[in-house]
């Protein structure tokens, strides 16, 4: 099963890759962008989904800490009640999870296509390999090598730069949770899970950015523009606040 979700991944990027050969431009580098630009799309309702269904917790969060604060040794009884209002209100508190529960197993499809994608023994023939590198990156299904400036100051023949990739997805995992956080805080979510959002707003990039060192240059592209357009997309649905109260029933 998950090896013919990878054969399709392949399928679809060695399309867009033509794509890139009638514009002029044949790279992979721009089809994995194209690729993240697709997906980014397909998942728009889902994020759409989320945002109204955050909407509507937060709508309701005075009348849950009531719950919890009047049944606080009752832990089952607050349940019960809690699960009252969000069925009173029509609320899943798991419909936020559900974008990120469909970008793992797409990031793990993806990570698993570009290892063979561009292996110069493994990789599919029509894969073009001579196309497989983008801007420094030589073969985008190996990890970032770094870049290397050459200068010659103080008898310094060269700089090697590492890692350039990982450290902007770190700083685009950074940015796209920063925004996140900041429509979360003025929108009135909770004190507990902004606190949650500022912890993860530090360690989630580190962490991401520090594994991201030995995925497939490639995945690391798409993640950097996957997360730029998610913060276009956070500061898109920031601006068209009021229909979004108003599909969730706010005021």
């Amino acid at each position: 099963m998950f090896s013919a979700v990878i054969n399709v991944f392949g399928h679809i990027l060695q399309i867009l890759y033509g794509i890139t050969e009638k514009l002029g431009v044949p790279n992979y580098g721009l089809a994995i962008i194209m690729m993240t630009v697709f997906i980014k799309i397909v998942l728009f309702p889902l994020t759409r989904k989320q945002t109204v269904a955050m909407a509507k917790m937060q709508e309701i969060q005075p009348e849950v800490q009531r719950i919890q604060k009047r049944y606080k040794d009752n832990p089952q009884k607050s349940q019960e009640e809690m699960m009252k209002v969000y069925k009173e209100h029509n609320v899943n508190p798991a419909s936020g999870c559900l974008p990120l529960l469909i970008q793992l197993p797409i990031l793990i499809a993806l990570f698993r296509t570009l290892q063979s994608f561009f292996d110069p023994v493994r990789h599919p023939p029509f894969v073009d390999l001579d196309k497989a590198s983008f801007l420094w990156v030589p073969n985008l299904g190996s990890p970032d090598p770094g870049f290397t400036l050459p200068i010659d100051i103080f008898h310094i023949p060269s700089i090697h730069i590492p890692y350039i990739l990982p450290i902007l997805v770190a700083l685009g995992t950074f940015f796209q949770q920063y925004v996140a956080m900041r429509a979360s805080k003025s929108s009135g979510a909770p004190g507990s899970a902004q606190q949650t959002q500022k912890v993860m707003l530090y360690f989630m990039p580190l962490f991401i950015g520090y594994i991201s060192r030995t995925f497939p240059a490639g995945l690391a592209l798409y993640w950097v523009f996957y997360s730029i357009l998610g913060i276009i997309e956070q500061l898109a649905i920031r601006s068209h606040s009021r229909v979004v109260k108003e599909e969730a029933g706010t005021k």
